[in-house]
């Protein structure tokens, strides 16, 4: 086990070595994660063990840490906790992905992959396509919120439409 990451790593190497990689990575350096995270600051914790299953080359792993996403219903920051496991198999053509049921395929179109990038995609699949708090926080917002004072009568006056009642009346 090592506690450094390579970028750039030849998986059937590793995989004849039965390499293991370990460590905590800098939310920092996924770059296209940076657009679904609010706060870059932070690690998460890698565990990626490299091996073969008959010729094929398989790679297994887990990432945990917390993200700090945008609550698509308020707007307001939240933690997001990422506990996710991810099995692939390497392979060359997509043809080749259906041998292997227990795994997802990697498809390799060189002799090396980018290991941040393999960790990056497993975070982007492991993220909710609409982040929201657990609770109803629009309601706990708006309860919390001390300029919010408005009292049914004056959401009623608001009302674009009060105007025509007012001259359907005067008009009967």
């Amino acid at each position: 086990m090592t506690d450094k990451f390579p970028d750039l790593i030849d998986p059937l190497l590793f995989a004849e070595r039965r390499s293991a990689l370990s460590g905590a990575l800098p939310i920092a350096v996924f770059e296209r994660l940076s657009d679904s995270v609010i706060d870059p600051d932070g690690n998460v914790d890698v565990e990626i063990e490299f091996g073969k299953q008959g010729k094929r080359i398989v790679i297994s792993g887990h990432i945990k840490g917390t993200l700090q996403l945008e609550c698509q219903s308020c707007l307001q920051a939240m933690a997001w906790p990422l506990d996710s496991d991810f099995k692939l198999a390497v392979v060359s053509s997509l043809q080749e992905d259906k041998q292997f049921e227990d795994y997802e395929p990697l498809l390799m179109d060189g002799e090396t992959i980018s290991l941040n990038a393999l960790i990056e995609d497993e975070i982007l699949l492991a993220l909710p396509d609409y982040p929201r708090h657990q609770y109803d926080c629009i309601e706990r917002n708006r309860s919390e919120d001390s300029a919010y004072n408005a009292t049914d009568s004056q959401i009623k006056a608001e009302n674009p439409f009060s105007v025509l009642a007012k001259l359907k009346k005067t008009g009967d």
